[in-house]
C-alpha cells in the first residue's frame, strides 16, 4: 500500500518577483472578504532610500488600517501588548527576523488560532528554517519568502498557502530553483556557531541570539554594539572588504516615537555579520581580527 491523497500536507506555492509582491497579494486576498481589516505589524520595520520598506510599502499601498505591536530589545514579541491590540478584524504579521522565530512563536500562534484571529508569517529571512528546519511557516494560512536573501539570486519571492482546500490555476506546486538546501542549512549553522563563539569573547557587544536552537537556519548573525558607533563600524568593516549589513538602520517614520524605544535603540546599534554558504572559518577568523581592531577590543 502507498499514500494516495494528493492534497495531504500539500502546500500551494506561487513564485513572485519579490517577498513584497507576495505580501501585497496576501493583503488583497484578505481585503476581498473584509474591507475593514486592520494589519497589526511588529514595531521593527526598516526603510532605505534605495529600497523603501518591503513590509510597510505593501501595507500603505493597500490603503488598509494598520497598527504596531511592541518588541523588546532582543526583538521578542511583547505578547501582552499584542493581545491588547488584536481584534476580530486584525491580520497579524509575525516576522521571523534573521531566520529566528519568536521564542513564544507556538504560544502566540495558538492564541491567535484559538481566538479566530488571522495571521501571516513573514519568512523572508526564514525560508530554510521552514523548509529544512520545519520550525516556522506552517501554522498560518499564508506564508511568504524572499529567495534572494538566502540564495545567490538577484531577486525572487514566494507565496505559500498552507493546507489549501483546492489548488487554484494561479498557483504552482513546485519551484524551479534547484539547490542543495540541506547543505546550505548545515553550512550556515556551522558558520553561525563558529562566529558566535568568537564573538562571545568580546565584552563590548551583545548577541541577539547567543544560542542557535535546533532547526534554525540563520540569515545573518545580528549583534548590538554597546559602546562603538554603529555607522563607523559598518563603514570601516565594509571598506576592509567584509560585507556587514545593518538590518535595520532606519525605522519607518510611523515607528519614530518613544513608544517604541526598544526597537529604536536596536536600529541605532545593530549590525549583522555574514554567515552565508560562500564563506568558511578562515574568512570568519579574518573578519573577527579586523572587527576587534576597529572596536578596540
Amino acid at each position: 500500500k502507498k499514500a494516495k491523497d494528493l492534497n495531504h500536507f500539500r502546500r500551494a506555492c506561487y513564485i513572485t518577483s519579490s517577498a513584497r509582491d507576495a505580501w501585497s497579494i496576501i493583503i488583497d486576498k484578505y481585503k476581498l472578504t473584509n474591507k475593514n481589516i486592520e494589519i497589526l505589524l511588529p514595531a521593527y520595520i526598516g526603510w532605505s532610500a534605495n529600497e523603501g520598506s518591503g513590509i510597510f510599502d505593501s501595507v500603505k499601498n493597500s490603503k488598509v488600517k494598520f497598527n504596531f505591536y511592541k518588541l523588546d530589545r532582543s526583538l521578542k514579541i511583547d505578547f501582552e501588548d499584542l493581545k491588547s491590540k488584536v481584534s476580530s478584524s486584525s491580520i497579524v504579521l509575525l516576522v521571523h527576523y534573521f531566520g529566528f522565530p519568536d521564542v513564544n512563536y507556538y504560544q502566540i500562534a495558538n492564541y491567535l488560532t484559538n481566538n479566530k484571529i488571522q495571521f501571516v508569517e513573514d519568512c523572508a529571512h526564514a525560508w530554510i528554517s521552514d523548509i529544512i528546519g520545519g520550525i516556522c511557516g506552517r501554522l498560518s494560512v499564508y506564508t511568504f519568502y524572499s529567495l534572494h536573501k538566502l540564495l545567490p539570486l538577484e531577486s525572487g519571492g514566494m507565496l505559500v498557502e498552507n493546507n489549501p482546500t483546492s489548488i487554484t490555476p494561479n498557483f504552482e506546486s513546485y519551484s524551479n530553483i534547484v539547490y542543495d538546501y540541506y547543505s546550505i542549512f548545515d553550512i550556515r549553522r556551522k558558520n553561525y556557531t563558529y562566529l558566535s563563539n568568537k564573538l562571545k569573547e568580546i565584552k563590548k557587544i551583545t548577541l541577539l541570539h547567543p544560542e542557535l536552537k535546533e532547526g534554525i537556519c540563520p540569515q545573518t548573525l545580528p549583534i548590538i554594539l554597546n559602546e562603538n558607533n554603529r555607522d563607523n563600524v559598518y563603514f570601516e568593516m565594509n571598506n576592509a572588504g567584509f560585507g556587514l549589513v545593518s538590518l535595520y538602520h532606519t525605522m519607518v517614520n510611523e515607528i519614530q516615537s518613544l513608544e517604541y524605544n526598544n526597537t529604536l535603540y536596536i536600529s541605532k546599534n545593530i549590525i549583522n555579520f555574514p554567515i552565508h554558504q560562500d564563506i568558511d572559518f578562515k574568512d570568519i577568523d579574518e573578519m573577527i581580527v579586523k572587527f576587534k581592531e576597529i572596536i578596540n577590543a
